[in-house]
C-alpha cells in the first residue's frame, strides 16, 4: 500500500509539473507571473498591459455582449477610430441580421468605403476599465460552515449588495457601466469587473462567408486551417467620447489604446500572449464527473445535436434563401456539437480518468496525514452522492437546453409558461395581506404579456416550417426514448402511446394543432390572453409539463446535486491552497478578462503526423472546390492567389501565410482575442482550437494544446487585396 500511495503521489506530482505553464490569468495576478513572461520574450511590464491610472493593452480588448448582456466573444481595437477586429463567427449574427436576399451582405462580403457606410450592429461592446477584490464584502456575515442551501442565499444577497454599492458609487457614470462581481476558485474568492458598455456598434467591413468560414465544420477544431475568420466593427459614442445610443451625429470612439500591427510575421518560439474572455473550464472536474460526462452527458448532446443539424443541411442545401436563414443557427450547433463529439471521446480515455483519480488520492492521502478531515473529510462523499444524482436525473436539462431550446415552437412555449406560472404564483398568495404588491406584480405580468406578444415576430424570424416540424419530431424522439418514463409529464406519455412512437406523425398532428406553430393564431391568442386557453394547446400541454417537471417536480432534487458540487468544488480548491501554499494558480475560466502567454509551437499529432506551425494560401487552392458547401472560395480570391499577387502582405519566403500556432491556453469565448507579440504588436486572432486538445477544458494539454490564430497579414491582406478596402488600411498603425 506504502509503494502505492507513494507512486501515486509522484503521478500528481508529475501532472503538476507539466501544467506549469498553463493558466488562463486574471490580470490582478500579472505581477505574479511577469518575470515567467519576461523570460521568454515579453518586452511588456505587467502595468503595460493592466493599469487603472494610464493606458494599457487591457483598454484595447473588447468584451463582445448581447443588448441583454450576454458576453460571447473577444474582439482587439485596431485604430484611434475606435475600429475593431473580431472574428467572422462573432460578427456572424449581426452580419445575418443586416443581410437580405437582395443584399446578401453574409455571403458577398461587405467593405465600408466611408464611416458613412457603415451598417448599425445589433450588440453591444464592453471595455474593462478596473478589477477590485470584493471577496471580504461578499462574505460579511456568512458562515463557514453554514449549510449549503443558506450560504448560498446568503452570497447571492451580498453580491447584490455589493454590486449595488459599486454602482452608487460611480454617481452619474453608473448607467454606462456594468458591474460584475465574480466568482473565482470555485467560490474562495470574489472580484468585481467594472465594464464601460458601448452600445452604438457598426458594422465596418467582413469578408465573403466562403472566405470567413471557409472549410466548415470539416475543418472546425482542425489543423491545418486556411480560414480567414474576420469582421471589423467601429465604436460610436457622443460628442464628449461617452457611451451613447445609436445616433446618426455620434462619433467614431478615440480609445484610450489600440494595437499597433506587425506585418514581419512569426517564427517558431517566438513570445506569443492572448487576451480575451474565455467562457468556461472544469480544470477540477472530479474524477466521477469525468466518467459521467464521457459516458452519457456528452454524447447525448451529440447525438442530439447531429439530427437537429441534419434537418437543417438537408432544406440549407436545396434552398439558398433557407441557408441565409440557418446560416447562424446551424454554426452555433455545430461548433459545440464538434467540441462535445471530441471531449466525449477524450475524456472516455482511461489516461484522463486515471491521472485525476491519482491526484484525488494523493488529496485524501493529505488530508489524513495532516487531520484535516474536519475541513475537507467529507469532499470525496459529497462528489460521489451529486455525480449519482446526475447520472439519474442530469439528462433532463440537458435535453431541455439541446433539444426544446432549439425548437422555436418549444422554445416559445417555455416562454409562455414562464408568464403563466408567474400569474399562478401570484393568484395563490393572500391578496388581502399585501394587495398593493399584488397590484405590483399583475403589473409585472401585464407589461410580460405586452413584451412577450410584440417580440412574436423577432423570435420567428428565422423560421422554416418544414425544418422545425422535423426539429419537434426529434426533439421528442430522444425525450421519449432515453429519458425514464417515470419522471416524464402524463400528458407527455399520453401522446407517445398514442401514435405508438411514431415520433413524425405525433409532430404533424401537433404542427397542424398548436398555436405555437402559426404565428397568426399565436399572436391572436396573446393579444386576447386567457390561461386557461392557453393552456389547452396540445404542445404547450407537453412542454410546459416537462418544464414544470424540471422546475417544479424534481426541483428539490436538482438544487441538492448543484450544492453538494458547489460545496465539494469550493473545499477541494480550497484545499489546493493549504496542500501547495507557494504556488500561483491560475483560476477556470468564467467569462472574465484573462491573459495567456506562450510561444509560437508546431506539435506532433500522432505517430508519424507532424505539423507545422503555419499554413499558406496554397492550402487554399489544395481544398478549394467549386461551388462546394464547405470548400468554395470566391474566383477572385483563387486568381490572386495564383498569380501569387500578394504585396506587403508576404511572408519573407514570397508565401501568402494564412493561419499559424501558438500553445497558448484557450477555450469558448476566447474567439477573436488578439495574439500579441514581445513588443505589444498585434500579429493574429485567435479563433479555434485543435482537435488533439478537444478536451483541454477539463485538463490543460501542453504537448498538444495550440491556439489556432489568422495571421494578421493575410487578414489585411483580404481587405486590400480582395475588399479593395484602402481606407481601411489606412487607419491602421502598421509596423
Amino acid at each position: 500500500m506504502k509503494h502505492r500511495i507513494l507512486s501515486l503521489l509522484l503521478a500528481a506530482c508529475s501532472v503538476l509539473a507539466l501544467r506549469a505553464d498553463e493558466g488562463m490569468w486574471p490580470l490582478n495576478l500579472l505581477s505574479k507571473i511577469q518575470d515567467k513572461m519576461q523570460a521568454r520574450g515579453l518586452k511588456l511590464s505587467a502595468e503595460d498591459i493592466y493599469a487603472i491610472n494610464k493606458s494599457s493593452a487591457k483598454d484595447a480588448v473588447v468584451r463582445l455582449m448581447s443588448k441583454q448582456g450576454r458576453m460571447f466573444c473577444s474582439g482587439e481595437i485596431i485604430s484611434s477610430k475606435g475600429l475593431f477586429l473580431t472574428n467572422h463567427h462573432c460578427g456572424y449574427d449581426a452580419i445575418q441580421e443586416i443581410a437580405t436576399p437582395q443584399d446578401n451582405i453574409l455571403a458577398n462580403g461587405f467593405w465600408a468605403k466611408s464611416m458613412q457606410e457603415e451598417r448599425r450592429a445589433g450588440f453591444n461592446i464592453g471595455l474593462l476599465r478596473k478589477i477590485e477584490d470584493v471577496t471580504t464584502q461578499v462574505f460579511n456575515g456568512v458562515a463557514i460552515n453554514a449549510p449549503e442551501t443558506e450560504r448560498v442565499a446568503k452570497i447571492a444577497a451580498q453580491v447584490n449588495v455589493v454590486r449595488g454599492n459599486l454602482l452608487k458609487a460611480l454617481g452619474d457614470e453608473a448607467a454606462n457601466y456594468i458591474i460584475e462581481v465574480t466568482p473565482f476558485y470555485n467560490g474562495n474568492q470574489f472580484l468585481a469587473m467594472y465594464y464601460e458598455v458601448f452600445r452604438d456598434i457598426r458594422l465596418v467591413g467582413a469578408p465573403p462567408e466562403n472566405v470567413g468560414k471557409f472549410g466548415g465544420e470539416t475543418d472546425n477544431w482542425r489543423w491545418p486551417r486556411h480560414t480567414c475568420d474576420f469582421s471589423m466593427f467601429r465604436i460610436y459614442t457622443n460628442a464628449n467620447n461617452k457611451p451613447a445610443d445609436y445616433n446618426a451625429a455620434n462619433k467614431a470612439f478615440a480609445p484610450y489604446h489600440h494595437f499597433p500591427i506587425s506585418l514581419k510575421g512569426v517564427k517558431e518560439g517566438d513570445f506569443a500572449m492572448t487576451m480575451g474572455y474565455p467562457g468556461r473550464t472544469t480544470r477540477y472536474t472530479y474524477s466521477e464527473g469525468i466518467r459521467y460526462l464521457s459516458g452519457k452527458e456528452r454524447p447525448m448532446r451529440v447525438q442530439v445535436r447531429r439530427d437537429i443539424m441534419d434537418v437543417y443541411e438537408t432544406y440549407m442545401k436545396a434552398d439558398k434563401n433557407v441557408r441565409l436563414m440557418y446560416s447562424s443557427k446551424l454554426a452555433g450547433l455545430g461548433n459545440y456539437w464538434n467540441k462535445f463529439n471530441g471531449e466525449a471521446k477524450e475524456l472516455s480515455k482511461p489516461e484522463f480518468y486515471q491521472k485525476r483519480k491519482s491526484a484525488e488520492m494523493a488529496f485524501e492521502q493529505w488530508v489524513r496525514a495532516n487531520n484535516k478531515q474536519a475541513d475537507y473529510g467529507d469532499v470525496t462523499s459529497l462528489y460521489d452522492e451529486a455525480y449519482a444524482g446526475l447520472n439519474k436525473y442530469g439528462l433532463y436539462s440537458v435535453y431541455f437546453q439541446d433539444g426544446v431550446s432549439n425548437s422555436v415552437p418549444m422554445a416559445n412555449v417555455s416562454q409562455v409558461y414562464g408568464i403563466i406560472k408567474t400569474q399562478k404564483d401570484i393568484a395563490a398568495m393572500d391578496a388581502v395581506k399585501d394587495s398593493a404588491k399584488i397590484r405590483k406584480m399583475n403589473a409585472a405580468v401585464a407589461k410580460m404579456i405586452a413584451g412577450y406578444t410584440e417580440g412574436i415576430s423577432e423570435a420567428y424570424h428565422e423560421f422554416n416550417g418544414n425544418i422545425e416540424k422535423q426539429v419537434i419530431a426529434v426533439v421528442l424522439k430522444h425525450i421519449l426514448m432515453d429519458l425514464d418514463h417515470a419522471s416524464l409529464p402524463a400528458s407527455m406519455l399520453k401522446m407517445d402511446e398514442k401514435f405508438k412512437h411514431n415520433y413524425t406523425e405525433m409532430a404533424n398532428s401537433l404542427w397542424s394543432s398548436s398555436i405555437f406553430c402559426d404565428t397568426v393564431k399565436l399572436k391572436k391568442a396573446m393579444a386576447n390572453f386567457k390561461a386557461k386557453n392557453i393552456e389547452k394547446d396540445p404542445l404547450y400541454t407537453i412542454i410546459a409539463g416537462y418544464v414544470n417537471m424540471m422546475n417544479v417536480d424534481l426541483k428539490p432534487v436538482l438544487d441538492e446535486i448543484t450544492n453538494k458540487l458547489a460545496r465539494a468544488n469550493r473545499l477541494y480548491m480550497a484545499a489546493q491552497f493549504e496542500m501547495e501554499k507557494d504556488k500561483v494558480f491560475a483560476p477556470d475560466a468564467n467569462g472574465t478578462m484573462r491573459l495567456s502567454y506562450g510561444i509560437i509551437e508546431s506539435y506532433k499529432a500522432r505517430d508519424a503526423v507532424n505539423y507545422n506551425y503555419f499554413t499558406t494560401s496554397r492550402g487554399i487552392l489544395e481544398k478549394y472546390i467549386a461551388g462546394d458547401f464547405e470548400f468554395d472560395a470566391p474566383d477572385a480570391l483563387i486568381n490572386i492567389i495564383k498569380k501569387k499577387d500578394f504585396g506587403r502582405y508576404a511572408d519573407a519566403d514570397g508565401e501568402l501565410h494564412t493561419c499559424f500556432l501558438s500553445n497558448n491556453d484557450i477555450t469558448g469565448g476566447n474567439s477573436g482575442s488578439p495574439v500579441i507579440n514581445g513588443n505589444g504588436e498585434l500579429i493574429g486572432t485567435a479563433f479555434d482550437g485543435n482537435w488533439e486538445a478537444i478536451a483541454s477544458d477539463f485538463g490543460f494539454m501542453p504537448s498538444v494544446q495550440r491556439t489556432i490564430s489568422v495571421d494578421i497579414r493575410y487578414t489585411l491582406f483580404i481587405v486590400d487585396k480582395l475588399g479593395g478596402a484602402s481606407n481601411i488600411i489606412g487607419e491602421l498603425d502598421l509596423k
